[in-house]
């Protein structure tokens, strides 16, 4: 078993990624196992599965001209990812949750499953690979416009298996939600869900054809305007939704990114607009995932279609202001004094 890096390990690691690029003289390591911790049961409520990763982030003035070096204003490292962020979100608003991904068995990979692991996501069965390299994002911040680029080293770690996540994963679990990253081993697992009565969020961000069928299988869907577009062929909100409502889910929440999101459901055949929460914008990471998060925490609360999304948009928002996906989570009472406001 690989040690995880420390903090000098994770700076070599950027400086090779910089080298030539950008001078830093100041760094802020962020290790969220410093914040407090929320009780996790026996029992998960929630298991999600899919993505997971670490995120390198810097935020500089303006982004650097080719052959030029930049002073870095803030660095932080934090763990990233679709699913596992949208887990830790859960759990820090008290919600049971469990979480499974993939990862290489070296130093960035139990690092990766550390920053899950210490908000007290249950990851008894996250799969390691022996002689395999894990993934990272590094991602640079422009101040002021909120712009990013993102660059990624994908590793070289295998897709999870349908045989690598067992049965007992889904013990007590009431909700499932997937991302689409381990998209074959992701269905196989919904089809188990279901016939445990289990129902399951459907993060989809990109068509594929694993993907389409996935959403026969979901009960609520959670995409992207591109996701909805592609997979409906139709261009007008209200037909989109109905769409994609007539291939499975009860109920359907289209994100439009700057433009707020849509939702519609099969009780009320009526189409929820709400435009995106209006705050000053920081660092957009990990916002949709915060979303998704948002989303389940209002089905398990019996919230209404409108209040759910009207729920994320404003958790969303408030992701925006601080840098990284997992950095700038908004507490639950900060969401609920929005939220009731």
């Amino acid at each position: 078993m690989g040690n995880p890096p420390n903090e000098f390990q994770s700076l070599k690691i950027l400086m090779v990624l910089l080298r030539g690029c950008v001078s830093a003289p100041q760094f802020c390591i962020v290790h969220l196992a410093s914040l407090p911790l929320v009780p996790c049961g026996d029992d998960m409520q929630v298991l999600a599965v899919g993505h997971c990763t670490l995120d390198y982030l810097a935020v500089v003035d303006r982004f650097p001209e080719p052959e030029s070096k930049k002073d870095m204003l803030q660095f932080s490292q934090q763990g990233g990812g679709s699913a596992a962020t949208a887990a830790v979100t859960l759990a820090r608003w008290g919600v049971s949750t469990g979480f499974v991904g993939k990862a290489a068995d070296d130093g960035r990979g139990h690092e990766i499953v550390r920053t899950i692991r210490d908000e007290g996501v249950n990851v008894d069965h996250f799969v390691f690979q022996k002689g395999a390299v894990s993934q990272l994002s590094f991602i640079v911040i422009e101040q002021g416009t909120g712009r990013k680029q993102t660059y990624v080293t994908p590793g070289n770690v295998d897709v999870l298996r349908a045989n690598e996540i067992p049965d007992e994963v889904l013990d007590g679990v009431t909700w499932l939600l997937v991302d689409g990253t381990h998209i074959e081993a992701e269905l196989d697992l919904m089809k188990r869900a279901k016939e445990r009565g289990i129902r399951i969020l459907l993060d989809a961000q990109s068509l594929t054809p694993a993907i389409a069928e996935a959403v026969a299988h979901c009960d609520v869907l959670v995409a992207s305007e591109r996701f909805a577009s592609q997979f409906a062929g139709v261009g007008e909100l209200t037909s989109l939704c109905r769409t994609l409502l007539d291939k499975g889910p009860s109920h359907v929440v289209v994100t439009l990114g700057v433009d707020g999101c849509v939702a519609l459901d099969r009780d009320t055949d009526k189409l929820v607009r709400l435009e995106a929460f209006d705050v000053p914008v920081v660092d957009t990471t990990g916002a949709g995932d915060v979303f998704h998060g948002a989303v389940l925490y209002g089905l398990l609360n019996g919230f209404s279609l409108r209040e759910q999304v009207e729920f994320a948009n404003i958790a969303a928002g408030l992701a925006c202001q601080g840098v990284g996906g997992r950095g700038a989570i908004p507490s639950l009472e900060e969401v609920r004094k929005h939220f009731s406001s």
